[in-house]
């Protein structure tokens, strides 16, 4: 199996080429950088081959994926003028030479598309309605890959990822946030914590796009185009979790709740449906909020 990776150096990237090396036996992984170097220091596997982005014309052919995983993505909240080009560039422009290169070849049979639980401020329910900008570009390129879908023949899929939190991103989150808010002299400022959120572990999210590479044989069993809503199935509000977090540190948070506004168009419900899930992909979330916070604790040394 050969399998083309795009934001595998990322948070959820380089975990996903990990597990793909200790999963498979039997598999090539071709990753698109615009940092090669980068991208050879921090994924040193033998399946893989990092190529730059500016060369994907020709390496795609030669490699030939069955499949795709896209997660490159400008994610940001955002929506100044200067934000907008690049913002574009990456997270539709890119997308778009992506998949006007797959589109050439026979063997390709399954992209699978990275969006976000933004793309869906009043529910899934009831169909897109972006928070922000970023949200409003993943979701014109979903057009983009439904175009090229029905253009060559290939099947499509859409993860969504609802607050994913846990390991050790460069990049901080909400629950970073908090726990350094225990030793912080200033008080963190913080929305006013009232927003319900699905808070799901990434070694949960990696392991559905394995389940999604394994299940190659069954993708034309896959209804084109249908998202699968990655999340525990859970909600629970950003002031709870702010409680829970004390009860195990026996520790206060240092929060000043209201130091900053809800953004416009902010969510605040957001809890993945994943009874609506397809079970041809056999993914269920395992670790628990609890359990996840317990490996936190222990990164911030409060176990």
């Amino acid at each position: 199996m050969k399998v083309l990776i795009t934001g595998a150096t990322g948070y959820v990237g380089r975990r996903i080429v990990k597990k793909l090396s200790e999963s498979f036996d039997d598999i090539s992984v071709l990753t698109l950088n615009r940092d090669v170097v980068k991208a050879e220091s921090l994924l040193p596997y033998s399946i893989c081959k990092h190529v730059s982005i500016s060369v994907m014309e020709k390496e795609i052919p030669i490699f030939k994926p069955d499949i795709c995983i896209h997660l490159a993505t400008l994610s940001t909240s955002r929506n100044d003028d200067d934000i907008i080009d690049p913002m574009i560039e990456a997270n539709i422009t890119f997308g778009v030479k992506l998949l006007s290169a797959l589109s050439k070849l026979d063997s390709f049979s399954l992209f699978i598309n990275t969006g976000s639980f933004a793309e869906f401020r009043c529910g899934s329910e009831n169909g897109f309605d972006d928070a922000y900008l970023y949200t409003a570009t993943k979701s014109a390129f979903r057009h983009f890959v439904d175009y090229y879908s029905h253009l060559r023949g290939f099947k499509y899929i859409n993860v969504v990822p609802y607050t994913i939190y846990g390991g050790n991103d460069t990049a901080k989150k909400l629950m970073d946030y908090m726990m350094e808010s225990i030793s912080s002299i200033n008080p963190v400022k913080m929305s006013p914590g009232n927003q319900i959120l699905d808070f799901i572990h990434v070694d949960d999210v990696v392991d559905f796009y394995i389940d999604a590479v394994k299940i190659q044989e069954k993708v034309p069993l896959l209804k084109n185009g249908e998202n699968f809503y990655i999340g525990t199935g859970i909600g629970t509000k950003v002031r709870d979790l702010a409680s829970l977090i004390e009860t195990k540190t026996g520790k206060k948070l240092n929060i000043l709740w209201g130091g900053i506004d809800y953004r416009p168009l902010d969510v605040m419900y957001a809890v993945a449906p994943i009874n609506n899930n397809n079970q041809i992909i056999p993914w269920k979330a395992k670790i628990s909020l609890e359990d996840g916070l317990a490996q936190l604790l222990i990164k911030y040394k409060l176990r």
